[in-house]
């Protein structure tokens, strides 16, 4: 059962990534264009927002498609822990065909190394799982689960994003940070998400 449901999450996203990667291409054509025609002298904002703008989406999936679809798979046969791990595997392979083209992206405006491509593959799951972190309290029905979400979800985004700059950690560093977050996401969410109630 969770091995069709993964085939069904995957197609079903497989055409969501493939309006977000045309939109990403055709907005990566105009910068291109733009740019090399404008002098700017600090462009250092065009990478970040090509880096960001993959794992915004999936931050915006697994706030979005978690409500509207939980319901959903259940009442196919699924139990709730079957669906959180069926798209598990649905994002960790839709991360791997974002990530072509976000490398592609910063080759063009840098290099990267081996340790900062892993970062961001794994960053990409993990932004999925902040934005279902942001709403599962919500599913609850629980106002104090809720506030706990989201401060949760909060707390997460600036662990990856703003305290690695702040303390200027390693590579290594920071792989090890987000698959610590990664291990305790993957053991808390399944759980909370078992008692999520469904009836109306």
């Amino acid at each position: 059962m969770t091995k069709t449901a993964l085939k069904l999450l995957l197609s079903i996203q497989a055409k969501g990534i493939c309006w977000f990667i045309g939109i990403y291409a055709f907005i990566m054509a105009i910068l291109l264009i733009v740019f090399s025609y404008v002098t700017i002298d600090d462009t250092s904002w065009i990478p970040i927002s090509i880096i960001y703008s993959p794992k915004i989406y999936l931050l915006v999936i697994g706030i979005v498609y978690p409500l509207v679809a939980t319901k959903l798979f259940v009442s196919k046969g699924l139990t709730r822990k079957q669906f959180f791990w069926a798209y598990t595997g649905a994002i960790s392979i839709i991360s791997l065909f974002l990530l072509i083209p976000l490398l592609g992206s910063v080759i063009y405006y840098d290099s990267i190394s081996l340790p900062s491509a892993i970062t961001h593959y794994l960053q990409m799951p993990l932004f999925f799982f902040i934005g279902w972190t942001s709403v599962v309290g919500f599913q609850m029905r629980k106002w104090y689960m809720a506030i706990l979400g989201v401060l949760g979800a909060i707390a997460m985004f600036h662990t990856i994003t703003t305290v690695p700059r702040i303390l200027a950690l390693s590579d290594m560093a920071v792989i090890g940070s987000i698959l610590l977050l990664l291990a305790a996401l993957l053991l808390i969410l399944p759980r909370i998400i078992s008692q999520i109630p469904l009836k109306s």
